[in-house]
């Protein structure tokens, strides 16, 4: 019965919430600094950096490894090579008036279970020990960042999600890079400001309410009723909506 009043109360709360949300400050989950959203400003150049935003295809090299394969030598490595990182993406965000984002190198625990859960035993072929997110304002101040990474790193992969989106509507470039001191293969994501603000906002809201629902439902050993379908499939939506919303911003500033 308490698990039962547990679904209802989680459903409720889902029901009474409008479509239409709209967007607020909030907290960047990783790195407990705060994201706004600014509105892009409307630029004769906008059109051209979106069209060489939609012009980067994906790409990935063909042996993407670490220069270490004994894990301790290479999580020392990769200590400095996040300070390494940091330094090169604090520059190329003053550069490209964007913001860096850093929660730091990786913890050893996390790189160890991904290592062996994931990467069965293989160390050279972590590639996120050291990481840092680069946030822009607009698309031409994205496109002057990884203009800059391109010039200053090895680019060892790129996703473009601006032209292949996650499922949820999510947009951003992510890239594999090599540094040119340390040769650490790090991690570097490119991010629009709203694109941020509504994932470590109402997605990240939307994405624990779903995952309660799934939580009541493996507890109780059953199967999702429809009601509760229904409820995943309105959060779902209520997220690709906002991302869908924030892009049409971009497209027409």
């Amino acid at each position: 019965m308490k698990k039962l009043f547990q679904t209802l109360c989680v459903l409720l709360a889902i029901s009474s919430q409008t479509d239409a949300s709209p967007i607020q400050l909030d907290q960047d989950i990783d790195s407990g600094k705060f994201l706004s959203f600014t509105q892009p400003t409307r630029n004769d150049s906008s059109a051209k950096y979106l069209a060489k935003l939609y012009n980067i295809k994906a790409f990935q090299s063909a042996q993407i490894r670490q220069p270490y394969s004994e894990f301790e030598q290479l999580y020392q490595k990769a200590i400095t090579g996040q300070a390494e990182l940091e330094t090169l993406s604090e520059q190329i965000a003053l550069q490209s008036n964007s913001t860096l984002f850093s929660s730091g190198v990786k913890s050893k625990l996390r790189a160890i279970d991904k290592i062996n859960s994931d990467l069965a035993g293989a160390s050279e072929k972590i590639t996120d020990l050291a990481r840092t997110s680069i946030v822009a304002k607009d698309v031409p101040t994205l496109m002057d960042a990884f203009t800059l990474f391109d010039q200053q790193t090895e680019l060892l992969r790129i996703k473009n999600r601006f032209l292949a989106p996650v499922a949820s509507g999510y947009r951003d470039l992510s890239l594999l890079i090599r540094l040119p001191k340390s040769q650490i293969v790090a991690e570097v994501q490119l991010h629009l400001e709203a694109f941020s603000a509504i994932k470590n906002g109402k997605e990240h809201e939307n994405y624990e309410q779903i995952q309660q629902i799934e939580r009541l439902q493996l507890t109780d050993n059953r199967a999702l009723s429809e009601i509760e379908l229904a409820a995943i499939s309105k959060l779902r939506k209520e997220s690709r909506q906002l991302y869908q919303q924030a892009w049409n911003q971009y497209l027409t500033a």
